[in-house]
């Protein structure tokens, strides 16, 4: 057994006060899409960016072994 714990998931999709959004536990509020902070949104909308954001920061990590 490992004593690392599993890490969170960055992105979290939440019921804000008006819809949904998608929180940055990094940035300890809305992810930004762009400039635009990700709220006011349908849940489905929620998750779509929320994966979208997961996706281009594993992008990012293995951009270095991606063929160009």
């Amino acid at each position: 057994m490992s004593d690392k714990s599993p890490s969170s998931p960055r992105f979290l999709v939440r019921q804000g006060c008006k819809g949904w959004m998608v929180y940055d536990r990094q940035r300890k509020g809305p992810a930004l899409v762009g400039t635009n902070p990700a709220v006011s949104l349908t849940r489905e909308r929620a998750n779509q960016i929320a994966q979208s954001l997961t996706g281009e920061l594993q992008d990012r990590s293995n951009y270095p072994t991606r063929p160009q």
